[in-house]
């Protein structure tokens, strides 16, 4: 218990300084209003001349924000920076029992297949698995090329085909070996308890793919002019032709503020939706990201057999606005605060993950299921 008390001090007094950061970070120079006329990310070139007295602590030093201060309100429910720290506490505790359980189980599933198949347990996963794995067909490179070409500075296929290779096979051993170890959860029976910390995240009325009652549902917060996004967008199709009907995805919109096209996108992208052409629209905007004007968009629609006219009336009421904004809110009592973030089954995943990123969890919560 004591180390427990100490861990949360010290977790405690890390945001109380982040808090003191923050606070001077947004008001400029103490005591001074801040110049809104220079840029939000530019560097002081001079330190102030002057600070304004702080408390000074027991010690003699400043002291930092009281831990029972609040950092939010709900109605009138305080959130205060020491129930911030426990949550912080108990959620860096799971991850450590989680890495830590993780290793036993494959510690020990590993050496029950090794007294059975004879083979020493350092070289089970190389000998089961990876020497397994192919080397990619030219067929996948040219594949991976086509659908990322847009994002790798003008090279060729024929510069870049030694590392698309490399890369595509490292993924195809990573997967081989997640496979291997699932396959031996199952062979020896391994059942986990242990729940993680979710959040319940609403799917609202958005538009989703794949089965209502799956057994794992993604639910994303995407930006359409973000270019993250549009890289997760491959990574998402390559989940759902994994998993098939055992996923569920439900699309919502967090447009940045410095995005100037994104809230605009997802208005169309919601317009689409009522002329039943969402996810063509979807598409078509994460496909060419430069092409997000307002023009430009009643273009696009009309080229996937959209009514023009109907879709322009739509985008220019603004009506959709509330709807996106909806999205937005939500995102916020999540915690997303960049895209894209991912919930799986209320499990947070944050940024342009690669499908092995996916997998593992999937596979955990499906195994949950059984």
């Amino acid at each position: 218990m004591a180390g427990r008390n100490q861990r949360f001090v010290f977790v405690a007094t890390l945001i109380a300084v982040a808090a003191s950061c923050l606070y001077f970070a947004a008001s400029g120079d103490p005591g001074k209003p801040a110049d809104k006329s220079k840029k939000k990310d530019a560097a002081p070139t001079t330190a102030p001349a002057t600070k304004a007295p702080a408390a000074a602590g027991v010690d003699g030093t400043p002291a930092g924000p009281d831990p029972a201060s609040p950092v939010a309100v709900i109605g009138d429910h305080p959130i205060t920076l020491q129930d911030l720290a426990l949550k912080l506490l108990n959620r860096q505790e799971f991850e450590q029992r989680k890495q830590a359980l993780d290793e036993m189980i494959s510690d020990t599933i590993l050496e029950k297949e090794s007294a059975a198949k004879g083979v020493p347990k350092e070289k089970l996963v190389e000998t089961e698995a990876v020497s397994k794995v192919a080397e990619p067909a030219q067929k996948e490179i040219d594949d991976w090329y086509e659908k990322n070409k847009a994002n790798v500075g003008g090279q060729t296929k024929e510069q870049l085909a030694p590392q698309i290779s490399s890369f595509l096979k490292s993924q195809k051993m990573a997967d081989a070996q997640r496979a291997y170890m699932t396959t031996l959860r199952q062979k020896y029976g391994v059942k986990v308890m242990m729940e993680p910390p979710r959040i319940a995240v609403s799917v609202d009325d958005d538009a989703s793919k794949g089965p209502e009652k799956a057994p794992v549902t993604i639910v994303e917060f995407s930006d359409y002019q973000c270019p993250f996004c549009s890289r997760a967008e491959t990574t998402v199709t390559e989940v759902l032709k994994k998993y098939g009907d055992k996923v569920r995805l439900v699309y919502r919109d967090y447009p940045l503020s410095f995005h100037p096209n994104a809230e605009g996108a997802a208005e169309a992208a919601e317009c689409a939706k009522d002329q039943g052409k969402f996810w063509e629209m979807h598409n078509a905007m994460f496909s060419n990201q430069a092409k997000l004007a307002s023009a430009d968009l009643v273009e696009t629609a009309g080229g996937l057999g959209l009514d023009k006219d109907k879709f322009k009336a739509c985008l220019d009421s603004g009506k959709m606005k509330t709807e996106v904004q909806k999205d937005f809110q939500d995102g916020q009592k999540y915690g997303v605060s960049g895209t894209p973030t991912f919930f799986i089954n209320g499990l947070k995943l944050v940024g342009a993950r690669d499908v092995n990123s996916f997998a593992e969890i999937i596979d955990q919560e499906l195994q949950r299921k059984n």
